[in-house]
């Protein structure tokens, strides 16, 4: 286990990695920004902030093998306002103490990256399951503690001022959906280009799908894993026209419409 957690560490800090770290950055400071601009957001959000991207934005990213289609970006939005808000507004409505809470976040990060990062890859099932099982039982912990807090001071947390720890979760999920999306996009024309570089040694064939694939899907992930799915290497050793081919296994089934 020590190895595979050693294999993790060493994974979460690669270089694949820091740049999905540079872009998440980047993008998340012009989303603060614009919600600063409107009002919405302040320094006192940063903790908010924190909880958020531990416990949302790392989980999603490290989860985007599961975006098969637009779909799962919609759902996102159903499941962040059924659950993530909701928990997230108990737990950050009562404070810890200043000093408790600069232990806790970089530590609770760190493990929440390591859990994320350790679930990509199934050799490393065991670390993951620990580090799964830490975060649960510090979760369950907090929100029993919040629950306490509020039935001994419920008509604190019903104050019109805590609406916006509600709706500041599932506004940066939202605003969080674009990156999700073309990160997706991008990882998944990454993999499927260096498949398609193994399948044959006709790198001139291979040149022409690439672009033929980038023409017709472009920006549509559902007409991408389409083509993915449907793409036969055959066609690579024959006389077919590649262009219309590309075309023709893009286009989504009569019956689905």
């Amino acid at each position: 286990m020590r190895n595979s957690l050693a294999d993790v560490v060493k994974l979460l800090f690669g270089k694949y990695f820091l740049a999905i770290y540079l872009t998440l950055g980047v993008y998340l400071f012009g989303v603060f920004v614009f919600l600063k601009a409107l009002g919405f957001w302040t320094s006192a959000d940063i903790k908010n902030s924190i909880f958020w991207l531990l416990s949302v934005a790392f989980v999603l990213v490290f989860s985007l093998n599961k975006a098969k289609d637009s779909k799962y970006f919609k759902a996102l939005i159903i499941d962040t306002i059924k659950v993530i808000a909701i928990l997230q507004f108990v737990i950050n409505f009562y404070n810890f103490s200043l000093v408790t809470e600069l232990i806790l976040l970089p530590i609770l990060v760190f493990i929440g990256m390591l859990q994320a990062v350790a679930g990509l890859d199934s050799k490393n099932a065991q670390v993951a399951k620990i580090l799964t099982n830490l975060m649960a039982i510090f979760g369950f912990g907090l929100l029993i503690y919040s629950i306490y807090k509020m039935a001994n001071g419920y008509s604190d947390f019903f104050k019109l001022g805590t609406l916006h720890s509600f709706i500041l979760p599932i506004l940066l999920t939202i605003l969080f959906l674009p990156y999700l999306y073309f990160l997706s996009l991008y990882s998944i024309y990454e993999s499927y280009f260096i498949r398609l570089d193994f399948m044959t040694v006709k790198k001139g064939k291979v040149k022409k799908v690439k672009k033929y694939i980038r023409q017709r899907a472009h920006l549509n992930i559902n007409r991408l894993n389409r083509i993915i799915e449907r793409f036969d290497k055959r066609v690579f050793y024959d006389d077919t026209n590649l262009k219309k081919y590309v075309k023709k296994i893009s286009k989504p089934d009569k019956a689905s419409g």
